[in-house]
């Protein structure tokens, strides 16, 4: 967009018409030429109102170029700014702009413009389209159009799938269209701003931080750098928790070796209290009853004692299955430091021998621990097939679903999802949804093999 003129002798009178815009008849969207009619309507209405209370004394229809001056300075003030990535602050000034000459097709559009990369979707689109009925021009009829589109529509339903799994705590799946979103357009800023939070929320600091030094090439001014971020030291974090876990082992495999000698200990009582029984017995037969009641009460105590041994023989096999869970948890957490694509073959390892549930465990860290969505966009796949093995069709249902709402028609398993997810509907008889989500496969992917087979054909006629 070009600078206006600051002379204020070439600034133009033009009379600013209360009442109409410029209405095209020929307009082929009945939707667009609706509103048109609306604004029409809004300003007559307005001007008549005016009229009747007689305050249009105070309002001439030729706006004074002093004014026209002070709306041009902020208009390319804006500008400049938001050529040097001050989106923030250029809109504050352009808002200022419009206050002051509301009519105007440039400051208009720039506004628009602005109000789109902070994804400020219905202001862009009020400001293209008011801008589009004072002048009919082409850079707002350009963005009207855009912002009317059916591409438009599925970039909004992501977007607003990605507001929605934030809502449902799916902070993850959240960041995956986040950041999908980043790499298709990177000049929109609110993506940045949600992943920004999402990470200080996750206490994901570095990836945080490293977007805040992305978001500064498109907002310099954002609202978020006025704030003070605490910087934590990962390396000391890491080695106080690899302390405070060995203390933990060391505690436990303590306790299993007390348990041992308390447990022979108690044997040994056991036996020397029967032998002196026995003595006692032999050397004094008169007493044979007391020691036998005696006896009686021993055998009795030696029975809780074999109860309590019990317990500790529970709790020391207790002890032993977390000593287990920390082994394999400093396993997986080993795993993990290897990579996302060790993480993906250990799960693929266990999905080829059929061991569905440990498969998923290692695809569900995969996605978790993933910075790209090579393996991540595979392993949500995967886990829809290993819960479908497992019978578990709502699970399945879920992940499918998942796939296809982060990822479009050029991801590998797009299609497959769709019609996995079909089939599952039409095999347990929910007919409808089956024929719902092939209509949603043909609409996303209209190219897709599986549209174009006998079987979806059948279903669909059904």
């Amino acid at each position: 967009m070009t600078k206006k003129i600051l002379d204020i002798d070439l600034i133009e009178d033009k009379n600013s018409d209360y009442t109409f815009f410029q209405i095209d008849e020929d307009e082929n969207n009945e939707t667009l030429k609706a509103l048109k009619q609306s604004y029409v309507t809004s300003n007559y209405k307005d001007e008549t109102i005016l009229n009747l209370q007689q305050e249009l004394k105070d309002h001439t229809n030729v706006l004074p170029k002093e004014i026209k001056l002070e709306s041009y300075n902020k208009y390319n003030n804006a500008l400049e700014l938001a050529q040097k990535s001050y989106i923030t602050t250029a809109i504050r000034l352009v808002d200022e702009a419009l206050q002051l000459n509301p009519k105007d097709e440039d400051i208009l559009n720039l506004r628009g413009l602005l109000k789109l990369l902070k994804c400020d979707f219905a202001k862009a689109f009020e400001s293209f389209y008011t801008a589009q009925c004072y002048g009919n021009n082409e850079l707002s009829r350009k963005y009207v159009n855009i912002l009317s589109s059916k591409d438009f529509k599925i970039f909004l339903e992501r977007y607003n799938h990605s507001i929605r799994f934030i809502n449902e705590e799916l902070n993850e799946e959240s960041m995956e269209i986040f950041d999908s979103l980043i790499l298709e357009d990177p000049e929109l800023i609110e993506p940045y701003v949600i992943l920004i939070l999402l990470y200080e929320k996750m206490g994901k600091i570095e990836e945080k931080e490293e977007l805040l030094g992305r978001l500064r090439f498109v907002d310099a001014d954002n609202h978020l750098f006025d704030k003070d971020h605490d910087h934590i030291n990962e390396e000391q974090l890491e080695i106080a928790n690899e302390k405070k876990e060995n203390r933990q082992i060391e505690k436990l495999e303590e306790n299993k070796k007390i348990l041992s000698k308390k447990k022979n200990i108690a044997y040994v009582m056991v036996v020397i209290l029967l032998i002196v029984v026995g003595v006692y017995t032999i050397y004094n037969k008169k007493q044979l009853e007391t020691l036998n009641a005696e006896l009686d009460k021993k055998q009795e105590s030696i029975s809780l004692k074999e109860e309590e041994l019990n317990k500790k023989e529970e709790e020391l096999n207790k002890t032993n299955s977390e000593l287990d869970e920390v082994k394999e948890k400093a396993e997986d957490e080993e795993l993990i430091k290897q990579g996302e694509e060790a993480l993906f073959m250990k799960a693929i390892e266990y999905k080829n021998s059929k061991d569905y549930e440990k498969a998923i465990k290692y695809f569900k860290l995969t996605i978790s621990n993933s910075t790209s969505s090579k393996f991540k966009s595979s392993a949500i796949y995967q886990t829809a097939l290993c819960y479908e093995s497992l019978n578990k069709y709502d699970d399945a249902i879920s992940y499918y679903k998942k796939y296809v709402y982060t990822y479009n028609r050029s991801s590998q398993y797009f299609d497959d999802s769709y019609y996995k997810m079909a089939m599952i509907y039409y095999n347990n008889n929910e007919l409808q949804k089956a024929k719902d989500t092939f209509y949603s496969l043909k609409y996303e992917d209209p190219d897709s093999s599986y549209i174009k087979s006998e079987e979806v054909q059948k279903i669909l006629k059904k």
